[in-house]
């Protein structure tokens, strides 16, 4: 008997420790939510119905194949992910690494301020995406990367590169309520959606160029290697097309109820300009081969005109 007291004692002593434990951590929570401005993260606080928040397009449609399967595997990762109130969310975490065992093929990406090939070239297009989708949620952007040069399918200074073990796309959600994540890709268009709780305010973005850096001069080289059979000795041919770069800026607007509250920039970026190069060719054209051709035509012509002569003697005869 005084064995099972004794067990009961243990236990109570265990259940209080446990909920005293429970109670530190739930107030550490809630003081590091708090101390960065984020709401506490308890599900029963404030539940409401996850309604659409913001959504963001971007196009794809003159992609590679290559390209487009990349981006519709990400994307795929993205789809229908739950982020919790005060959750860090990381696009490299989620979406994992980019590698041909796990499907993603090679196309361009850029390195170095060159494009060039590489394993899951347009993963960027997925992530540039939902940064935008995420920014006009009003969620809180923590990490992200411009790229080194200007892309085609968003504005300057609202792209976010991502680069799988050093260059992240990672935002919280501030808000009292989870939000989901919805992607979709249909071979011409990528779209993401972020669900949560309503929003009182909305939120609008403003690119802005400062300054523009020109391109420089074209990079001539020669075809040494033979890389172009057809380009022949003198000629010329445009293989990588020169593009300034820009200086911009990255505005987020603020209304509600369709009064102006603020407009605060939110980065500065700068894409450095692209160098074109024209080849000159090395090719020398078959001589031989165009001088037998000649010379067969003109045997051709002689034996037909030689066949006329004779018949018109024989005619006069």
């Amino acid at each position: 008997m005084y064995l099972k007291r004794g067990k009961d004692k243990v236990v109570k002593l265990m259940s209080v420790f446990i909920a005293i434990i429970a109670f530190m951590v739930g107030v550490a929570g809630f003081i590091k939510c708090n101390m960065v401005g984020y709401a506490m993260p308890f599900y029963g606080l404030n539940p409401q119905k996850p309604v659409l928040r913001a959504q963001f397009y971007t196009s794809y449609t003159t992609s590679t194949d290559e390209r487009k399967a990349n981006i519709l595997l990400a994307a795929k990762s993205l789809d229908n992910i739950l982020v919790a109130p005060c959750e860090e969310f990381s696009f490299n975490r989620t979406v994992g690494e980019r590698t041909e065992k796990r499907g993603y093929k090679v196309s361009k990406i850029i390195v170095n301020g060159e494009f060039v090939d590489g394993v899951g070239g347009g993963v960027c297009q997925v992530s540039t995406t939902l940064y935008n989708a995420v920014l006009l949620a009003g969620l809180n952007v923590i990490e992200y990367h411009p790229h080194s040069l200007p892309v085609s399918y968003v504005a300057p200074s609202f792209d976010a590169m991502v680069n799988f073990g050093w260059a992240d796309l990672k935002f919280i959600n501030n808000t009292h309520n989870p939000i989901i994540i919805r992607a979709y890709a249909d071979g011409a268009t990528l779209k993401m959606e972020i669900y949560g709780q309503p929003m009182t305010e909305k939120y609008s973005r403003k690119s802005t160029i400062t300054a523009e850096i020109p391109a420089p001069e074209y990079e001539v080289v020669f075809d040494e290697l033979g890389e172009y059979p057809d380009l022949y000795e003198g000629e010329s041919r445009v293989i990588k097309y020169g593009k300034a770069g820009y200086k911009s800026e990255g505005y987020l607007i603020t209304t509600k109820n369709g009064k102006l509250v603020s407009m605060k920039k939110i980065r500065s970026d700068s894409y450095s300009a692209i160098r074109g190069k024209i080849i000159y060719g090395r090719a020398v054209p078959d001589i031989i081969d165009k001088t037998d051709e000649i010379l067969s035509q003109n045997a051709c012509r002689f034996i037909t005109s030689q066949k006329f002569i004779d018949k018109v003697i024989l005619k006069n005869h």
